[in-house]
């Protein structure tokens, strides 16, 4: 673990996990909401509320995409993190292994 940061890579793997789950459930439970939206647009036919509500489904749509994305950068990001971290443990002390010794002859 990074003596600087203090961030343990088991932390930022976790929120990763849960940032993931979050996203996966914004995303199932605004699919569903926007799929009985839909159902509930086939009854206002071609009215003019009909089409405005099908155009702001739309942009929930976009919306719900671009939060779900943003979740999910962030959660490959903690991960991403993590990782690094841990290359860089392993290659602090891989160079502390390496230098056993050395010096001392």
């Amino acid at each position: 673990m990074s003596e600087f940061l203090r961030v343990p890579p088991e932390q930022m793997r976790h929120e990763a996990a849960q940032l993931h789950s979050i996203a996966q459930e914004l995303k199932n439970t605004h699919q569903n909401a926007h799929g009985q939206m839909a159902d509930l647009l086939a009854g206002f036919g071609e009215t003019e509320s009909g089409s405005f509500l099908r155009t702001r489904l739309e942009q929930w749509e976009d919306e719900t995409h671009s939060h779900y994305q943003h979740l999910t950068t962030h959660a490959d990001n903690r991960r991403r993190v993590a990782s690094t971290f841990d290359a860089a443990d392993r290659l602090d002390a891989a160079g502390f292994a390496g230098t056993a010794g050395e010096g001392d002859a």
